[in-house]
């Protein structure tokens, strides 16, 4: 079973997970996330729109996420949208080391480039994209302290 989904921090009748938990309420709730456990893994593939610099973020991420077991078939265009957004902000930044972070506009002022401004939209793209995939650390470490808070502690019936 996937660890993300854990059900121990429901303890019927007992404090924890922000409420008391009935039998029936802990029942639907393991019955409900069982529908979305696979039977069988079923292998991600590379969207067919991503073009090649984006499919080697894919590459990348997909080996670099492996262990992990947090990514599946369903995240397939999430993950793309993710790569694309990679790709581009690479190839924003090329273009500031090539023209420079600032431009002369009509008036003839310095203004920060459209190229900073995509990077820059871009990189904010990256970081949601990136939380909602657990693919930083911020991510994983939100993963990890939830799986730790439903680990059933054995000395808490001392403390009530």
């Amino acid at each position: 079973m996937n660890e993300v989904i854990d059900f121990n921090h429901m303890r019927v009748g007992k404090k924890g997970g922000g409420k008391h938990w009935t039998t029936k309420e802990v029942e639907e709730r393991e019955a409900a996330a069982k529908k979305f456990v696979r039977k069988k893994k079923k292998k991600m593939k590379v969207p067919e729109w991503l073009n090649d610099e984006a499919r080697k973020v894919w590459r990348k991420t997909i080996k670099d996420m492996e262990e992990f077991d947090v990514l599946d078939k369903v995240d397939e265009d999430v993950l793309g949208t993710y790569c694309d957004a990679v790709a581009k902000y690479q190839e924003a930044n090329d273009l500031i080391d090539q023209h420079g972070y600032t431009e002369i506009n009509a008036q003839g002022n310095r203004i920060v480039s459209a190229h900073v401004k995509l990077a820059q939209g871009y990189a904010r793209i990256i970081l949601a994209y990136s939380n909602k995939l657990g693919l930083n650390a911020e991510a994983r470490a939100r993963l990890a302290k939830k799986m730790a808070d439903s680990e059933e502690d054995p000395n808490a019936d001392l403390f009530d």
